[in-house]
């Protein structure tokens, strides 16, 4: 964990991706790999919603990122055993599994960037926003850590931004594919550290 972070709240954007109903709730489509299970071990819910409120009060630009499909999930290719769920029924626009849980809809000034591959980068616009907004800093939270986080992340560096990671704004399938993620694979491309940490470094 880095303890002496310091952060511009001006340059920094923090994303919230896929802190869905589907995603990481009881009832949801994935439940059942565990995911469910996991963000309640995380307390990720109320870590990412004192985190959104740290943030708009220093000035830092929220954009939540959601995984979307239309019913059916038409033009979704299959091509990996991630999509399988998606294309079975999950996130489908204007169902309960597809919004946000509770505690973190959008509020006026937010952004909502929607995807539909595991990184938030691919085929969206999120570049174009964070151009925009002037924003090379980005806070990353949400699910799954071992996927859709670690590829957004991993992806992010190799564009030339500043990647940071507080991982208990973070959840996956098990504690297992979490560790794995935050404690390997991330540390080469991201600062891995907590939400209080991140607080702390943007002046909150």
């Amino acid at each position: 964990m880095s303890e002496d972070l310091v952060l511009d709240p001006a340059r920094c954007a923090l994303i919230v991706q896929e802190l869905q109903n589907d995603v990481i709730m009881e009832n949801g489509a994935f439940a059942e790999t565990g995911s469910a299970a996991h963000a309640r071990e995380q307390g990720i819910v109320a870590n990412v919603v004192d985190l959104v409120a740290a943030c708009r009060g220093r000035g830092v630009a929220v954009l939540y990122v959601w995984y979307i499909v239309e019913a059916g999930a038409p033009g979704l290719k299959v091509n990996a055993p991630l999509f399988e769920g998606v294309k079975a029924g999950g996130l489908v626009r204007g169902t309960w599994g597809a919004a946000p849980v509770a505690g973190l809809e959008p509020q006026p000034g937010d952004l909502v960037v929607e995807k539909m591959r595991m990184s938030a980068w691919e085929g969206t616009r999120l570049e174009t926003l964070l151009t925009g907004l002037g924003r090379d800093t980005i806070i990353i939270t949400g699910a799954f850590t071992n996927m859709s986080i670690e590829h957004t992340t991993r992806t992010g560096a190799d564009k030339g931004y500043f990647m940071v990671v507080p991982e208990d704004g973070c959840s996956s399938t098990s504690a297992d594919w979490h560790r794995a993620s935050v404690d390997y694979a991330m540390r080469n491309v991201a600062t891995v550290t907590t939400c209080a940490a991140v607080k702390r470094a943007l002046g909150a």
